[in-house]
């Protein structure tokens, strides 16, 4: 991540990027399908990198959210009401998985309707608004740069869902410059 300050703005400038769509075939079930991003280049998903960085500080907060992600995948789906929404751009499903409303972690993900959701990374809040803190703004706006790409990918009929909705058809790498 490279970080510029001036006097009047902060910005965060993520590379372009190739990555692969990945199903995490444990919590995927018959009600949804979860999916993470591997970043070309990079040893880990999102995902695993998210679990890494918070297993020592909130491994109860992880655990929840963990059981919070089976649920959704085999019983109940992606209902609304374990995310918070409007943590991105109009249109751009990202919002944010909490352990629970009271606690702090958060992960971004894409939530496409209640049968699909992508996972990215996130960490702990502790200040009012994602874009106070350089690590959560990193990782939220990385994910608003891979949804406009897949969505840019569905609307070139590169990616497509299957008809139930719980699986992506098609290109699983993609580049962003492509799009």
């Amino acid at each position: 991540m490279h970080t510029y300050k001036c006097a009047f703005c902060f910005f965060v400038y993520i590379r372009t990027m190739k990555f692969k769509i990945v199903k995490i075939l444990d919590l995927s079930g018959r009600k949804a399908t979860i999916y993470t991003v591997q970043i070309e280049g990079e040893p880990n998903t999102l995902f695993d990198e998210f679990l890494l960085e918070n297993d020592t500080n909130y491994p109860d907060e992880l655990d929840n959210i963990f059981d919070r992600l089976e649920i959704m995948g085999h019983y109940e789906g992606a209902k609304e009401i374990y995310f918070k929404h409007a943590e991105g751009n109009l249109g751009d499903g990202i919002c944010a998985l909490y352990d629970s409303p009271d606690r702090k972690l958060r992960l971004y993900c894409i939530r496409y309707g209640s049968t699909a959701i992508l996972l990215g990374s996130g960490g702990f809040k502790n200040v009012r608004a994602l874009q106070d803190d350089p690590k959560l703004k990193y990782e939220n706006y990385l994910l608003r740069n891979i949804s406009k790409t897949i969505t840019n990918a569905l609307i070139e009929g590169d990616l497509a869902w299957s008809n139930d909705g719980k699986l992506l058809i098609g290109k699983l790498i993609l580049d962003e410059d492509e799009y």
